[in-house]
């Protein structure tokens, strides 16, 4: 899941001040064609496959097989991008694909069909990976991580262009996660000569892409320049810096004119109201679907969680329109199961079941056999913001009015993620943005698997679901698929109460006046793809 508000911790290999690339590297800030924009933290690597979090460099250096892009109705569809055309065999196993011709990295190394095999034996093979979930379902992977074989056996290089792609069992999500930037693609020749370098070295870390990262001063800004060999359509942007900055340094800076964009996710939400919500700047917002869910989930490991009719209860005394008016204007939508608006199979008709009720909670909790309340512990991640913070408050408020005492308990990062990942954590409030788009993203990661519910602290029992659930991913009948998916969420939700579903928000941009477009990343993640910003 992308990270948004992770405080990142500079190690070591960090304390020198310029990684690569000259200081004043990256021209004058007045240069028309030098978009300026703000992080909120440092990355810690170009490495696509070494980070979960730190897609900056991976989205605008590299490119991957496809990519998504959003309609204008919120859709999303997967278009070519390396590979200009594929074929699926009938079964869902085998994917044909045809590279486009005249590719070459920046550097000027040709892209070839071998270079993709490369690229996914390194995510199973790096002792550092965290992008394997993404390619284990090709045939061989199991074999190669375990050192069983030499090389990925699913993917057979017919020639520089062509090449096939066989898994293990059919999964119709696997276009999708060919689109994301963990499944960019790397030259052998260009990561092999490099060594350890790629991935901390900017002039050893080298893409298709339409930009070059010229220099990463740590702690403080990367600098990025259009690739003059990039494939595709030149960017608008010939330069782009972008600097780290602590909230109220990103507010000033936009206000001074100093930086093109603002991602309001990063301010403090009473300064958003203030500055940005008075009408000044009704035609500089732009705002994207978030394409993910918030939710408050309740763990049954934990008694008397482990009651359906006291998750019921619990769903019902939450009220989530309060919630979203109050703390987040009213800038998004309700959403009562596990896909969030906009993904692939959602399904409308499981919308519109689950309204605020606590004279039913109350009901609930009485024939459940407690009619006189019981005390509960909400598990607060302290890094997580005033937003969180506010919206588990008013939690512990709905729950008291049916009777729940519920005690609010605050850990740091590291000890928050300790206690959710063991399994242990009785309830708490988070946020899934997908990866890729697919129901797969979400509801497998949750719940296809005994590990994965107790890795999220829901702990969910029925096996027969579970199994469902990895059964799923291998229907290959559109209809059939949906169906499934849609009567395994109406399962989970409406049936077993596993969580309770709140609501999916919109993220809000503000545009400076250089900037003539920008067409934030769809599923609405804070980084960005320099190329759909268009300067004046």
């Amino acid at each position: 899941m992308k990270k948004v508000f992770s405080i990142l911790l500079i190690t070591a290999m960090v304390l020198s001040l310029t990684a690569c690339g000259s200081k004043n590297a990256g021209g004058a800030d007045g240069d028309e064609k030098v978009l300026r924009l703000a992080l909120n933290a440092d990355i810690v690597s170009m490495d696509a496959h070494v980070t979960s979090n730190d897609y900056i460099v991976p989205m605008n250096v590299f490119d991957s097989l496809l990519t998504i892009e959003k309609e204008e109705d919120g859709s999303t569809k997967i278009v070519p991008s390396l590979a200009e055309s594929y074929e699926i065999s009938d079964d869902g196993l085998t994917y044909s694909f045809k590279l486009r011709d005249g590719v070459v990295f920046s550097d000027g190394t040709p892209l070839t069909a071998d270079d993709v095999k490369f690229t996914f034996e390194r995510i199973l093979t790096l002792p550092e990976s965290v992008q394997t979930d993404f390619v284990v379902l090709i045939d061989g992977a199991e074999d190669l991580m375990a050192g069983k074989a030499d090389s990925l056996k699913g993917i057979d290089v017919k020639d520089d262009h062509n090449f096939t792609i066989t898994l293990s069992a059919s999964f119709s999500g696997f276009l999708a996660q060919l689109a994301t930037p963990s499944t960019c693609i790397y030259s052998r020749k260009i990561v092999t000569e490099a060594g350890g370098d790629f991935g901390n070295i900017c002039e050893k870390t080298i893409g298709t892409g339409p930009y070059i990262i010229k220099e990463w001063e740590r702690g403080k800004s990367l600098t990025f320049e259009a690739n003059p060999k990039y494939w595709g359509e030149a960017p608008s942007a010939k330069k782009v810096v972008a600097s780290v900055m602590d909230p109220s340094a990103m507010n000033m800076a936009f206000q001074k004119g100093d930086l093109d964009i603002i991602d309001c996710i990063f301010l403090d939400p009473n300064v958003v109201d203030s500055t940005y919500r008075n009408g000044k700047y009704d035609d500089s917002m732009v705002k994207v679907d978030r394409m993910g869910t918030n939710f408050f989930m309740l763990n049954e490991a934990v008694p008397p969680l482990d009651n359906p009719q006291v998750r019921q209860a619990i769903q019902m005394a939450i009220d989530r329109q309060s919630i979203l008016d109050s703390i987040y204007n009213g800038d998004g939508k309700l959403e009562d199961g596990i896909y969030p608006t906009g993904c692939v199979i959602y399904s409308n008709e499981n919308q519109g079941w689950l309204k605020y009720d606590p004279e039913g909670a109350k009901k609930l909790l009485g024939d459940a056999g407690f009619a006189d309340g019981f005390d509960m512990e909400i598990s607060l991640d302290s890094s997580a913001g005033n937003q969180n913070s506010n919206m588990v408050q008013v939690i512990q408020d709905n729950l008291a009015k049916v009777g729940i005492n519920a005690s609010i308990k605050s850990y740091d990062r590291a000890s928050y993620l300790d206690l959710r990942n063991s399994g242990k954590a009785p309830s708490y409030l988070a946020l899934w943005l997908l990866d890729y788009n697919d129901p797969d993203n979400i509801i497998y990661t949750f719940f296809g698997s005994k590990d994965n519910t107790v890795l999220r602290s829901n702990n969910y029992q029925d096996e027969e679901v579970i199994k469902r659930i990895g059964d799923a991913r291998q229907i290959v009948d559109p209809d059939e698929r949906a169906a499934e998916y849609a009567a395994i969420e109406k399962k989970l939700v409406q049936e077993d109460a596993v969580w309770v579903p709140m609501f999916s928000l919109k993220h809000l941009f503000i545009k400076g006046d250089r900037v003539e477009s920008f067409k934030p990343q769809w599923a609405g993640w804070s980084d960005m793809y320099y190329k759909d910003i268009v300067l004046k």
